[in-house]
């Protein structure tokens, strides 16, 4: 992109070094330290040092790994790095800045459960990683248990040591001095040692729930959403996009039975993908969502599931076609982005995965056949996680 660069680093041990007693902290993490100082500016006197600049870089902690992304101009470049080397070695606290995100955090979750479709929302997470403390919400009262202290004293163990790290940059930059920028301040980090490895602490459930509760609302109107896994499926591009194709077709479907025929729903999602990490976890899912009508709740929950087992047999030709036209113009757009440069090298980098050379290919060689014999593939080793919300007296899930 000729008027943006940007810059991502992973690396070291992530929120998996750290128990319960910080899971506020964990929850916070990001926040806190993006409205922190850096160097000798507090967070107004960093915004105020900027200035006329387009250039930022953010210290993010991911459960197995910390990442840093940054942002800027071809001509900020120096200033992006600067932005970078100081979140390694120097996070400035300020005090201010923390007790006004804090305020913020107490006005915001003031109401929270009081929604019903974030008690939805909730809901769905709980199930899908088993109930786990990692990933319950956070709420009014753990506001109370956040720590400044201690989020500074994480943020210094985890950037104490660079070593290990992997940074990558893309776009539009100056090759005879970038080289200079990445030494002097890249390759000035502390590296003495080596990391703790991240862990994955958590992954989604390979059970099967069905969860049904009713909440008390102003405008009665009922939600469900359904999620299919499939842990054991192999990762490969074609699988990655035979999901993604089966979801959108199964939108459609949903549109065309639930919408149009049945009047049941005034909107249907699905969505489908396959994931891959480098420490060789894998999943493939496809999910689907419907807001309905509280009185046609058991015709859409039947036309969901029939429809999920139909695209295993049959798979419209009309739709798929339709689906690829779309997708290879979102591919013909997404080449023009850093951010799908960033993602083709990394996993390049990372998992010697060529998710770019076969993309357009594999998109135009599906055919009805092939989608329905990868939903069938995938059904056959999958579990299920459905969450159905009804109007009605507020009722625990």
């Amino acid at each position: 992109k000729k008027d943006q660069v940007t810059l991502t680093g992973k690396g070291g041990s992530g929120s998996s070094n750290y128990g319960k007693a910080d899971f506020a902290n964990i929850q916070v993490f990001d926040n806190v330290i993006d409205n922190s100082g850096l160097g000798d500016f507090s967070t107004l006197e960093l915004s105020k040092a900027l200035a006329g600049k387009i250039a930022d870089a953010h210290l993010q902690m991911d459960d197995r790994r910390m990442s840093i992304k940054g942002n800027s101009t071809p001509t900020d470049v120096e200033t992006m790095l600067q932005l970078t080397y100081l979140c390694f070695t120097s996070i400035r606290k300020d005090v201010d800045a923390f007790n006004n995100l804090m305020q913020l955090y107490e006005v915001g979750l003031q109401n929270r459960e009081q929604n019903p479709e974030i008690a939805f929302s909730d809901s769905l997470t709980r199930a899908l990683y088993d109930n786990s403390w990692r990933y319950q919400p956070f709420l009014k009262d753990d506001v109370k248990n956040v720590n400044y202290d201690r989020i500074l004293d994480m943020a210094r163990e985890r950037t104490a040591n660079a070593n290990g790290w992997t940074f990558e940059v893309i776009g539009n930059y100056n090759d005879s001095t970038i080289r200079q920028l990445i030494c002097q301040y890249l390759g000035a980090l502390p590296s003495k040692g080596k990391n703790p490895k991240g862990l994955r602490t958590v992954t989604p459930t390979n059970k099967n729930v069905d969860i049904f509760f009713t909440r008390k609302m102003e405008t009665p109107k009922a939600n469900t959403q359904m999620v299919w896994l499939n842990h054991a499926t192999p990762y490969t591009l074609e699988k990655s996009l035979q999901a993604n194709i089966a979801g959108q077709i199964l939108k459609m479907v949903y549109l065309k039975k639930i919408r149009e025929e049945a009047s049941a729903a005034y909107s249907c999602g699905a969505w489908g993908d396959m994931s891959i990490a480098d420490d060789g976890y894998h999943m493939a899912e496809i999910e689907a969502a419907c807001p309905m009508k509280p009185e046609k709740k058991d015709t859409v929950i039947r036309i969901m599931n029939e429809e999920m087992q139909n695209l295993a047999r049959i798979c419209d030709t009309d739709m798929l076609a339709k689906v690829q036209k779309y997708m290879l113009k979102q591919y013909e757009n997404a080449i023009k982005s850093n951010d799908y440069w960033r993602n083709i090298v990394w996993r390049n980098y990372t998992m010697n995965e060529d998710n770019h050379t076969m993309y357009k290919h594999i998109i135009e060689s599906q055919t009805p056949q092939t989608i329905s014999n990868f939903v069938k593939e995938f059904l056959s080793g999958a579990n299920k996680i459905s969450v159905t919300m009804m109007p009605g007296e507020a009722k625990n899930e």
